[in-house]
C-alpha cells in the first residue's frame, strides 16, 4: 500500500486579487502624477531630491514597476485557476511543480534527496529540497497553509530517515 500525502500548490486567488487592486491603484495614481507633474520631489528618509523632470521619471518608473506586479498577479491567478497543480509525497518520491508557473512537474526519488531545510525570507517560508540533480523550493504561500507546509516537511523528513 502506497501512502500519498497531497496538497494543492497554487497562488491564493484572494491574495492575487488584492495585489491586482493595490498595485493597479498604485500604477494609476503614479501615471496621473507623472502626466500632471510640474514640481520636484524630495524623499527625506532617503535623502533624495529630484528636479521636476527627475520626479516625472521617478513617477513613471514606479508606475511601470506597479504595472509589472499587476501582470505577474494576473498571470499567477490565471495559472492557478486554469492549471491547478499539487505537491505530493509518496513512499518513493516527492513531486511538485518546478516553480510557481510551471506546468511541468519535478519528481524526485526519495533516495536522491541529500538534505532538506526551511528558509525564511521576509516572513515567507520555503522548504528547500537538495537532491542529486539540484534543488527544489516549495513555498508555503503556494500551499493551503502553514499546517499543510509543516505536515509535508515532517513527513518528508520521516520518509528520508531524518528527524
Amino acid at each position: 500500500m502506497t501512502e500519498r500525502l497531497e496538497y494543492a500548490y497554487k497562488a491564493r486567488p484572494g491574495l492575487m486579487l488584492g495585489g491586482i487592486l493595490f498595485f493597479g491603484a498604485c500604477a494609476v495614481s503614479m501615471i496621473h502624477a507623472a502626466m500632471t507633474n510640474d514640481r520636484g520631489l524630495m524623499i527625506r528618509n532617503l535623502f533624495l531630491t529630484f528636479s521636476p523632470k527627475g520626479a516625472t521619471i521617478f513617477y513613471w518608473c514606479v508606475a511601470a514597476v506597479s504595472a509589472i506586479f499587476v501582470l505577474v498577479a494576473v498571470a499567477a491567478l490565471i495559472s492557478g485557476l486554469a492549471n491547478p497543480m499539487s505537491v505530493y509525497l509518496t513512499s518513493t518520491e516527492l513531486s511538485a511543480p518546478k516553480h510557481g508557473f510551471a506546468r511541468k512537474r519535478l519528481s524526485i526519488p526519495l533516495q536522491s534527496i541529500l538534505s532538506v531545510d526551511i528558509q525564511t525570507v521576509q516572513k515567507q517560508r520555503f522548504m528547500n529540497v537538495y537532491h542529486s540533480e539540484g534543488k527544489l523550493s516549495i513555498a508555503q504561500s503556494m500551499m493551503p497553509g502553514a499546517v499543510a507546509f509543516d505536515e509535508l516537511y515532517r513527513a518528508l523528513l520521516g520518509k528520508i530517515g531524518r528527524k
